[in-house]
């Protein structure tokens, strides 16, 4: 079960949202909403994964440690390993 909260909207959007859910898209509007949440928490959490990314790349420390593990792995006979 989901938890009860209120917010207060804009106007155009929640007769926007009201239209969306009248044409059929969504079941009700708490699905609608529940929806555009988890959407929009996704998008930022993978700009955030973007973002580490980025920062890593240009991180002295990780970018010698990355080099180090390929010299690792140069001579690894992957055919090998998949026995």
């Amino acid at each position: 079960m989901g938890k009860k909260a209120t917010f207060v909207l804009d106007e155009g959007v929640m007769e926007n949202a009201k239209e969306i859910v009248k044409k059929g898209l969504f079941k009700s509007m708490n699905s609608f909403v529940e929806t555009a949440i988890k959407d929009k928490l996704e998008r930022i959490k993978k700009e955030w994964i973007k973002n580490a990314i980025i920062d890593a790349s240009k991180d002295p420390l990780f970018l010698s440690d990355i080099t180090e593990i390929e010299k690792d792995f140069e001579h690894a006979d992957f055919e090998e390993a998949e026995k």
